[in-house]
C-alpha cells in the first residue's frame, strides 16, 4: 500500500470515528481513568467491526493504526485489522508489551493473538514486568482455554 493511499484510508477511518462519536461514552470512559488517550470517539465494539469491515486488513494499516497511541479506537481498530498470516511472534509480544490499558490488552487477545498458531508460545515468552502486559498474557491464556 502506497503511502498516500495508506493515508487516505486514514483519513477515511478518521472521519468515520467521528460519525459515530459518542460523546457520553467519550466522556465516561474518561472519567474512569483512560487519560492514556488524547483522543477518545466513544466507539463500541460492534461499531468498531463495521467500520473494519469496510476497510482492507492489511498489515501497513494495522500498524498504522497501533502506532496512533493517542486514539482509542485506531489501537482497537488495528486488532480487527491485522491479517493473521502477517504478524510474526516477536510483533506479536511487542504489542502485548505496547498495551496502555486493560480493554485493550483484552481486544488484542479475543481478536487478534488467540488466532495465532504461536499463541501458546507467547505465554512462555518474557514480557515486560509491568502490570498491563503481565494482564495480556493472562487474557491471553483466559482466551485460549
Amino acid at each position: 500500500m502506497e503511502d498516500t493511499e495508506l493515508a487516505q484510508e486514514i483519513r477515511a477511518i478518521k472521519h468515520e470515528f467521528m460519525a459515530f462519536r459518542n460523546g457520553i461514552v467519550s466522556d465516561t470512559l474518561r472519567k474512569a481513568g483512560m487519560d492514556c488517550y488524547k483522543v477518545i470517539f466513544g466507539l463500541n465494539l460492534p461499531q468498531l467491526g463495521e467500520i473494519a469491515r469496510r476497510h482492507s486488513n492489511t498489515k501497513e494499516l494495522a500498524e498504522a493504526l497501533w502506532s496512533d497511541r493517542g486514539v482509542r479506537e485506531s489501537r482497537l481498530l488495528a486488532t480487527y485489522l491485522y491479517p493473521h498470516d502477517s504478524i510474526d511472534i516477536d510483533s506479536a509480544m511487542a504489542m502485548m508489551n505496547d498495551v496502555q490499558t486493560r480493554e485493550e490488552a483484552d481486544i488484542l487477545c479475543f481478536r487478534l493473538l488467540r488466532k495465532l498458531p504461536f499463541a501458546r508460545d507467547l505465554l512462555t515468552r518474557h514480557a515486560d514486568n509491568s502490570p498491563l502486559p503481565q494482564y495480556s498474557k493472562t487474557a491471553l491464556a483466559r482466551n485460549l482455554e
